[in-house]
């Protein structure tokens, strides 16, 4: 019987760690994102392969997961445009500097606070809707199926963003090889 109380405490340990641990984990996803770093142009080509095959699987998934929520493709397009252009201006307002190292890049520290803002709201939403969908199993109503919503258009702003920086690091390199 103490055995079976184990598995309650060690999950409600788990809960509290994550709990204790979140806000840390966003600091330094901060932190190091508005870090100076080096750019190696092998990162850079195999960052930028990378995500073009992680377009391509998440535009597949999208269409896919189209049968199920209408309005899949919709939110993975709208996110990837918003973060092609966060991307876009997260390039145009870095800040680059060659040194006799190499090329070294330091990203815009407001737009690193706002994508990691955005992660950590849509991250306390989730919680929210996963509660308030226990809420509204418990009362026996049937769930309305919204509970994913938002995780798409965010996916495609991170991923835009991603790909945007990496495309423009990508040309910045060729145009300093010239």
């Amino acid at each position: 019987m103490p055995l079976l109380l184990l598995l309650p405490l060690g999950l409600m340990a788990l809960l509290a760690l994550w709990v204790i641990l979140f806000p840390w984990s966003l600091w330094q996803r901060y932190r190091r994102g508005r870090a100076t770093r080096r750019v190696w142009p092998w990162q850079v080509r195999l960052n930028l392969g990378l995500l073009c095959l992680a377009l391509g699987v998440f535009l597949l998934v999208s269409v896919i997961f189209q049968i199920w929520w209408p309005h899949q493709l919709m939110q993975a397009a709208l996110g990837l445009a918003v973060g092609i252009g966060l991307g876009a201006l997260g390039v145009a307002t870095s800040r680059f500097e060659w040194r006799e190292e190499g090329l070294f890049h330091t990203p815009n520290p407001w737009l690193v606070s706002l994508l990691t803002l955005l992660v950590a709201g849509r991250i306390l939403l989730g919680l929210f809707q996963i509660i308030q969908q226990g809420v509204a199993w418990s009362r026996d109503q049937v769930p309305s199926g919204d509970l994913h919503a938002g995780l798409t258009g965010l996916a495609g702003l991170l991923l835009g963003y991603a790909l945007a920086g990496s495309w423009g690091l990508h040309r910045r390199l060729r145009r300093l090889r010239r």
